[in-house]
């Protein structure tokens, strides 16, 4: 019997592993999935541009069918976690920005910690992520 994966279980087994940033880009991909209405289809629907290199790029190879061998993924970048998504032939732009708030939160330098104590901190970050109401997560622009 073969049990289907989950989107987050995907997003995980593609990048290899959990962490805040892979959190930021599988919320960040999902709300884009649903503001630009893509459906699930063969064809990839989306071009996403990326204002930094990070782990969230790969949620968006899953969620969004969007990969650099496509073409249809692009970082130009800027080190500010600002996402711009735009349906195939449509001119209309979905812009998505993280909140600074959120930033504050995952930013450690507590080197100190003990290997639990870290893991511990990342899954703290990690339940914030994905649960933070999404007016305090991010800025959704259209354009």
């Amino acid at each position: 019997m073969c049990i289907e994966k989950t989107p987050w279980e995907q997003v995980i087994d593609f990048h290899g592993h959990t962490c805040p940033e892979i959190a930021l880009g599988y919320r960040i991909a999902q709300i884009a999935k649903r503001e630009l209405g893509i459906q699930p289809g063969l064809e990839p629907e989306v071009i996403v541009t990326a204002d930094t290199h990070s782990c969230a790029l790969d949620a968006f190879q899953i969620i969004n069918r969007a990969t650099y061998g496509r073409g249809n993924l692009q970082v130009e970048e800027k080190k500010l976690h600002v996402y711009h998504f735009q349906k195939k032939g449509l001119p209309e732009e979905l812009q998505i920005s993280l909140r600074s708030e959120i930033l504050e939160q995952l930013v450690s330098t507590e080197e100190h910690l003990s290997t639990r104590e870290k893991q511990n901190k990342t899954l703290e970050a990690i339940r914030m992520i994905l649960s933070t109401e999404e007016t305090l997560f991010c800025t959704i622009q259209r354009g």
